[in-house]
């Protein structure tokens, strides 16, 4: 009975490497995209538009997998030139739940906000300096996930911040003849 418990101990510290890890590098980036870091850092990026203080970019060359699901709509956020924000379009329901499970599995339960005028609903989590909202528009039928990043958010106004997560982010097109390089996000 004492080796069983041993054995299991040894599984759950296993697993609960692999999910620290996993948030460590949350805390310090977003995949390889760090947090406050200059977009000189980022010459593979492209300029899509600039609203307020905040430019967005994209990498058209690169697209991500949740699970077995392309993920082409990724935009990245920079306040005055440092890495504030990753907006992940979302285009199916079924990605959706695999996305809450994924973020209820690391970090926990989260605060659920509903809008029933705008039939909008947050989901949010925190983790350290990183601020994780899960977004459904109702009405319109869009999803996002969000990644902001706390330090440099705080020095925008909330009303800013909020006007500009709610944007569609799809505007950049990817070249038919050219495929994109797949990078895992999140795999079940």
């Amino acid at each position: 009975m004492r080796k069983y418990h041993i054995a299991v101990g040894i599984i759950f510290f296993i697993l609960n490497l692999g999910t620290l890890a996993v948030a460590a590098e949350l805390q310090d980036g977003f995949m390889e995209y760090k947090w406050g870091e200059s977009i000189s850092q980022y010459a593979e990026l492209t300029g899509l538009y600039t609203k307020g203080d905040v430019t967005f970019y994209s990498n058209p060359g690169e697209s991500y997998t949740i699970d077995d699901i392309s993920v082409d709509d990724v935009v990245y956020g920079f306040y005055q030139g440092s890495l504030l924000a990753v907006y992940i379009g979302i285009d199916a329901p079924e990605t959706y739940d695999k996305v809450m499970l994924h973020m209820k599995l690391k970090y926990g339960l989260p605060d659920t906000k509903t809008s029933a005028r705008d039939r909008l609903t947050t989901i949010k989590w925190k983790y350290k300096d990183v601020t994780i909202k899960l977004k459904t528009d109702e009405i319109g039928g869009k999803m996002k996930l969000a990644f902001y990043y706390r330090p440099l958010s705080r020095d925008l106004k909330k009303d800013q911040i909020d006007e500009i997560s709610e944007t569609s982010y799809r505007f950049f097109p990817i070249d038919k003849n050219e495929k994109p390089r797949m990078i895992p996000f999140l795999e079940f």
